[in-house]
């Protein structure tokens, strides 16, 4: 119609389009079949065959002066399959798969730090216990709203006033294994361990066997206790069946009569029976 005589401004006003759309030209645009340059990337990639698509794309367009996109280089590399393949390098770690067995108590410690649902006010508490290996004892415990080093040494602190009256440096070697987490890596952590003379073993990185005592534990404590229960602040845990079993746990020092192939949670499984066929008078 403009061709034909019509000024642009009434041609579009009938068609109700713009008058920018009466002058647009489609322009040809660079098609995935364009293989101009796959025989140029099939040599870079030759002569540089540790070079992934983008250092192709990097040399053909410095030293060989192409105009060529890294998506293209990309496109051709995949399909002629050249196309270098990551390497992920990882430590090889030698992961120490024995049992822990301890001869005496007092001998081998285990500690782990595992969070506590506390309510939607409150969010997540976090409780850290110390197990002797020996006898199956949760020796010391903290529950709190933070996972500092703070709680950390705190749990461990109480576990040395409680079974080494005489200092941890007067026992005869007390070794206490943990994980890889920050709480017990840190400096602050491995400096108390030096001045209270206690030895600290560290388990292999993705190996919770190494710690398998206080897993086992804590496992047991959730599927009992904590996940039938609706905590609603970390008071509320402390004073409900959570708090007793592991005060109950930490009171029992029978440990000749103990027998060291028990479950880690077995104190606290002999609270619940004691409740249940006797009620709540049995804790006093």
């Amino acid at each position: 119609m403009v061709m034909q005589g019509y000024t642009a401004a009434l041609v579009a006003a009938t068609l109700t389009i713009s008058r920018s759309s009466l002058y647009y030209r489609k322009k040809p645009c660079g098609s995935r079949a364009d293989r101009t340059y796959d025989e140029q990337i099939v040599v870079a990639c030759g002569e540089k065959p540790a070079y992934g698509y983008r250092r192709v794309a990097w040399r053909l367009q410095r030293k060989e002066g192409l105009c060529v996109n890294r998506k293209r280089v990309l496109r051709v590399m995949r399909e002629r399959g050249l196309l270098v393949r990551s390497r992920r390098l990882r430590a090889r770690r030698k992961k120490e798969w024995g049992r822990v067995e301890a001869a005496q108590p007092n001998q081998i410690w285990q500690t782990d730090m595992t969070k506590i649902w506390a309510g939607p006010t409150v969010g997540w508490a976090y409780l850290v216990s110390v197990i002797d290996c020996c006898t199956r004892e949760i020796v010391s415990w903290n529950l709190s709203n933070r996972c500092r080093t703070e709680e950390a040494l705190d749990a461990v602190e109480q576990a040395v006033l409680a079974r080494l009256p005489g200092g941890s440096r007067a026992a005869s070697g007390v070794t206490l294994t943990t994980d890889n987490g920050t709480q017990f890596t840190s400096a602050r952590f491995i400096e108390t361990f030096n001045r209270l003379g206690i030895t600290r073993r560290r388990t292999a990185y993705h190996h919770p066997e190494g710690n398998s005592y206080i897993e086992r534990f804590h496992r047991s404590l959730k599927e009992e206790e904590v996940w039938t229960a609706e905590y609603r602040s970390v008071d509320e845990a402390r004073g409900t069946n959570l708090d007793r079993a592991l005060d109950r746990e930490v009171q029992s020092r029978s440990a000749p009569s103990r027998n060291p192939k028990s479950h880690p949670a077995r104190g606290f499984l002999a609270f619940r029976r004691c409740t249940k066929k006797r009620g709540p008078d049995c804790l006093n």
